[in-house]
């Protein structure tokens, strides 16, 4: 029964997504922008550890297929069979996001917006990462400065974090 459930979801989010690339579904340029948008979110490399992980597009994401599957199948009535799949992608996204997340009420409360921080990425100039040596395969490994700011529902900046991480950047595709 689990491997169905997993089956169902798994072929859910693969017509999901061919749809939403696909341009046919009607919130899809709402969808495309959530998950293109990484500036409310930490990705892989950024993530210092399990309490990024609420903050993370890993959750973010997990949320937004479990809230597709909720808001489009289930509380709409199209496919009530979809319980299975939605439970799975819920159980899912409280690994992505941690113990502590309330994925029910992400997942399930309507007027529900994602809430990270706004995440601010500064580079170093083109020039500096060009003196960069790459490594035997090719790739340049380049530090750079995350800021976090977090607001409350006002738009007040309540606190923010600056740290430094690094990014692998693949050979220079312009020679």
């Amino acid at each position: 029964m689990i491997q169905n459930a997993s089956r169902v979801m798994v072929l859910v989010i693969l017509v999901w997504h061919f749809y939403l690339y696909a341009g046919t579904l009607g919130s899809s340029d709402n969808l495309d922008k959530v998950y293109r948008n990484e500036s409310h979110c930490l990705v892989g490399s950024e993530i210092r550890g399990e309490q990024d992980n609420p903050i993370s597009c890993y959750c973010r994401d997990a949320i937004m297929d479990a809230r597709y599957v909720y808001e489009n199948y289930l509380h709409a009535g199209k496919d009530r069979n979809l319980n299975g799949a939605y439970l799975r992608l819920c159980d899912y996204a409280l690994q992505m996001c941690g113990e502590q997340y309330d994925v029910l009420k992400a997942t399930q409360k309507k007027d529900w917006q994602w809430n990270g921080p706004q995440v601010t990425r500064e580079y170093p100039p083109e020039r500096k990462i060009d003196q960069i040596q790459p490594d035997s395969e090719g790739f340049r490994t380049v530090l750079y400065m995350v800021h976090l700011t977090y607001r409350d529902q006002r738009g007040h900046v309540t606190k923010v974090e600056n740290f430094t991480t690094m990014e692998r950047l693949p050979p220079n595709l312009k020679e």
